[in-house]
């Protein structure tokens, strides 16, 4: 999984939760990816989310992980 997947998938889960942040840095880590948000708006809080995903993790893994580090659902 390359960075700009994440960025891409992160990005739309934002999007489609409306979840006021966006996206500061992602970087790799020893076991996936971290991927640090800024607040979108003036007095949010930061984020930061870790992935535990390899190359053979699928897209629905990734976003079902991101939506439970943002804390959002369906």
């Amino acid at each position: 999984m390359e960075s700009t997947d994440l960025q891409r998938m992160a990005d739309s889960v934002l999007r489609d939760y409306g979840v006021p942040l966006k996206v500061a840095e992602i970087y790799a880590v020893e076991a996936g990816w971290t991927i640090a948000f800024s607040a979108a708006r003036r007095g949010g809080l930061p984020k930061q989310v870790s992935l535990r995903c390899g190359e053979r993790s699928s897209m629905h893994h990734v976003r079902e992980s991101l939506k439970r580090g943002l804390d959002v659902s369906d």
